[in-house]
């Protein structure tokens, strides 16, 4: 089995503190640990040295072909019908290492019935593995979140003797909860939220009033990723209590169009109110997103049609027979049926390791035993269940344990549980073969949360030691981002560049971690830097990087073809070819 870190966080969550945390953690390991190693063959070509978690959830093939090129230079140019409703497996495959989540192909899956997430991940796949069979493919995989657009969770939610395996609301009745138990006319004792969960176009409520002369959207939020300020023209109506008061608010400050919803953490408290002077465009229409628990408001004649979203279901929402769509929990106190289950089948079965087109996974999701602190890019009012007193669930509503009565006691055996079998499903996919996204030492950099200038030196003056885990583990660096989820255009592709070579062992990919799923809204949203596809450094002469001088933050390191150089006092990047 692969050498395993004591006291590295077992898991990846996307978009939240702990994923910061749990990066921070590895990167701060003892230089003495070994880290895990892929079983492939090792690469420095730097074309095939790179890292992309693409996601398309539209009715496009996002890359080329049938929607907009993502890339800034196209190698494999010239295909015709890329199939529609997943990632052009063309674009994918010039990276080393793809890696898709769930939200992937969600416009196919979302509208078949039932879902079919798990196949259509192993589908991709295998679209990827045709055109180029060394590109490693990875799949998502949630141990926290049982997530019934899987057919191995569905199949386990629909049988009674596999109840042990979920967790469930506590005694009492839908009205008495902070999410709703029931959907559809479909009920379940089984605890579940609305936080990610497919929605159906259909749902979103239109009135209009011909006297006042607002249309009001229900479940629709025209502000969406979007904040109070001139660029935007959004403003803040200030605190109100429900979307009636803010409406009122808007004709008093003769605003046209707001956007109101609930404060989630406190419910009897007010709720946000935001004014704007146009509606969010949304591909090449005038809409807002569809949204839970958001409402907006639009004053004026010829109101927008009702809007839809790419990710979301036509018509009722198909989750299997008497199972209401939601994202449920994992039990871990089940033990050791419910770790089996997980291993074998969910991770190693034939939709995941077993599968010849499945090389990896992203993990996704985590549980602590103590409250979280509120992410750095996320507002005040931001809350998730694992911010609540005892620890919870990661991206779960926040009121998820006191929903399901669990006390501190039960969170601790369930957090440790789930930290035993995170621990076992690692060792079997590295035993196997496979390569879980957690083992992977992890740079991340964006200007606004964690400038890469201001801790240059030190960060390549720790890593450039041979026995430093970032030298001698896996690892995914990724591109320095404007902001956290704003990638184009790449600010620091020259820096980026010379300082993975500065830093990289055998085993190591540049490219781009998380930042959400291409569709009709967003469509360019992944680059390709022309350099990955041009450049060639050869193979390294020197082991590891040299500083010039004692603490004179300029580092070089000889490859046989091409000498690299970054000075961290300027903030300079040299790559001079040789002959």
């Amino acid at each position: 089995t692969w050498p395993r870190i004591p006291g590295i966080p077992t898991f990846i969550v996307m978009n939240s503190a702990v994923a910061a945390a749990v990066l921070g953690a590895i990167l701060a390991a003892s230089v003495s640990e070994a880290r895990p190693q892929p079983t492939w063959p090792h690469t420095y070509n730097l074309s095939r040295s790179t890292f992309l978690m693409p996601c398309n959830y539209s009715g496009g093939s996002w890359g080329r072909g049938g929607g907009v090129c993502l890339v800034c230079v196209c190698l494999v140019c010239g295909v015709t019908n890329p199939p529609q409703g997943y990632m052009d497996p063309a674009v994918a495959a010039q990276w080393g290492v793809v890696d898709f989540d769930w939200s992937n192909a969600k416009r196919l899956w979302a509208n078949t019935k039932p879902m079919d997430c798990e196949e259509r991940l192993v589908e991709q796949a295998k679209m990827i593995k045709d055109i180029n069979p060394d590109t490693k493919v990875w799949v998502y995989r949630n141990l926290v979140k049982a997530l019934p657009w899987y057919t191995s969770v569905r199949e386990k939610l629909a049988d009674p003797a596999y109840a042990g395996f979920f967790l469930k609301f506590k005694p009492g009745s839908n009205a008495s909860y902070h999410v709703p138990q029931c959907r559809d006319g479909l009920c379940t004792p089984f605890y579940h939220d609305q936080e990610q969960t497919p929605q159906s176009n259909a749902g979103a409520n239109v009135t209009h009033n011909a006297t006042s002369g607002w249309t009001i959207y229900q479940d629709v939020n025209d502000v969406s990723g979007m904040k109070p300020d001139k660029a935007t023209g959004i403003t803040d109506g200030g605190p109100q209590p429900d979307w009636m008061s803010c409406q009122r608010a808007a004709d008093a400050a003769k605003q046209q169009i707001f956007t109101w919803w609930p404060n989630k953490a406190r419910p009897s408290a007010n709720g946000t109110c935001w004014f704007s002077n146009q509606w969010t465009r949304t591909g090449n229409k005038s809409q807002p997103h569809v949204e839970h628990d958001h409402v907006s408001g639009f004053k004026g004649p010829n109101p927008p049609t009702m809007p839809t979203s790419d990710s979301n279901c036509d018509g009722v929402c198909d989750c299997g027979k008497g199972i209401p769509c939601g994202e449920y929990l994992w039990d871990h106190r089940n033990g050791t049926q419910l770790r089996e289950f997980l291993i074998n089948e969910f991770v190693g079965g034939a939709n995941g390791l077993a599968s010849p087109y499945v090389d990896g996974f992203y993990f996704d999701d985590g549980w602590s035993n103590s409250p979280s602190k509120i992410p750095p890019w996320a507002p005040p009012s931001y809350k998730q269940c694992n911010m609540w007193k005892t620890g919870g669930a990661t991206e779960e509503d926040y009121y998820c344990v006191e929903d399901m009565g669990l006390t501190q006691a039960d969170v601790n055996l369930v957090h440790d549980n789930w930290q035993q079998t995170m621990a076992e499903v690692f060792a079997y996919v590295l035993d196997h073969g496979g390569f879980p996204y957690p083992e992977l030492v992890s740079r991340t950099a964006s200007v606004d949360i964690n400038d890469p200038r201001k801790t240059c030196a030190q960060y390549v003056r720790s890593a450039c030691k041979p026995s430093s885990p970032v030298h001698n583990g896996t690892l995914m660096f990724g591109f320095t981002r404007n902001t956290f989820h704003d990638i184009n255009p790449l600010p620091y592709v020259d820096q980026d560049i010379a300082m993975f070579h500065l830093v990289r062992g055998p085993y190591a990919y540049i490219g781009h971690g998380w930042v959400g799923c291409a569709s009709t809204a967003k469509p360019d949203l992944y680059s390709r830097p022309a350099v990955l596809d041009t450049l060639d450094f050869g193979t390294p002469v020197d082991e590891v990087c040299k500083e010039t001088s004692t603490s004179s933050g300029v580092f070089v390191r000889e490859w046989s073809k091409a000498t690299v150089q970054l000075d961290c006092n300027n903030w300079k990047a040299t790559i001079t070819p040789k002959p």
